[in-house]
């Protein structure tokens, strides 16, 4: 598979990941506001303006949308149209951008760019709310297709994210990354988490460790047992789940 294919799947992902959420009514039904941070074209945001509920009829469901993006220019016309959605141009590593708290944060394809990721997340945890949920897909720069390493690197790519640092890096900001979902696909470059804010504010990165995290319930059992057994962790010790409620050994 080239990697011209893997860029490409990342809008069946999309696809794919939205169809998921689709099933989860009680979910939706909580949201009232969500955000997409880098929209682009804005065709996700698109969609979750314009859900409906899966009764019989629909009801649309009218979440209050911001489009964030550095060019705001780049979303299509006919979605800035739409009487719920606020489009917002900012830097995604600026402090508060948006003008309310947010109940999800849709993210995809962008946070590799992020050139602070730790801090950044720090500052998108400020703007969620309490059990509010960041659904995040990332390409790693460094995976494996088809048994054979892949390294690559565009510009604006300044980290290689993986399951275990992004982990790291969430829960440490406070994310619950014991209640929360992590996958890789096989074969794929792409990284997808959906997690929680939790009532933990966000540590020190300088002075928190694993253990700390691991103290504060912020990590799955698979974490707590590898961190035990080794003194680090490892991905391959790592089960997690994901939205479709299977568990995967990462």
């Amino acid at each position: 598979m080239g990697l011209f294919n893997n860029i490409t799947q990342s809008h069946q992902h999309t696809q794919s990941l939205r169809d998921l959420l689709y099933q989860y009514d009680s979910f939706l039904d909580s949201l009232e506001v969500i955000a997409d941070f880098g929209c682009g074209s804005g065709l996700d945001i698109e969609w979750w303006a314009k859900l409906e509920t899966r009764d019989d009829p629909p009801e649309p469901r009218n979440y209050l949308c911001y489009a964030v993006d550095k060019n705001i220019k780049q979303i299509k016309p006919h979605i800035l149209e739409l009487p719920n959605v606020k489009a917002i141009e900012c830097d995604l590593e600026d402090d508060r951008f948006i003008p309310r708290q947010i109940d999800l944060v849709w993210c995809h394809d962008v946070f590799q760019y992020m050139t602070n990721p730790i801090y950044t997340l720090s500052k998108w945890n400020e703007m969620i709310n309490e059990n509010g949920m960041l659904i995040l897909s990332v390409p790693q720069s460094n995976f494996f297709s088809y048994n054979r390493p892949q390294n690559i690197s565009y510009n604006g790519w300044y980290f290689n994210h993986n399951i275990v640092n992004l982990m790291y890096m969430l829960a440490v900001n406070g994310f619950d990354c014991r209640d929360a979902y992590f996958y890789k696909e096989p074969n794929t470059m792409w990284l997808h988490v959906a997690v929680y804010k939790s009532q933990i504010p966000p540590m020190n990165p300088k002075t928190s460790t694993w253990f700390d995290i691991v103290d504060a319930n912020l990590v799955n059992d698979s974490v707590a047992e590898c961190l035990n057994q080794y003194g680090y962790v490892k991905q391959d010790s790592i089960i997690t789940t994901w939205l479709d409620k299977d568990n995967y050994r990462q």
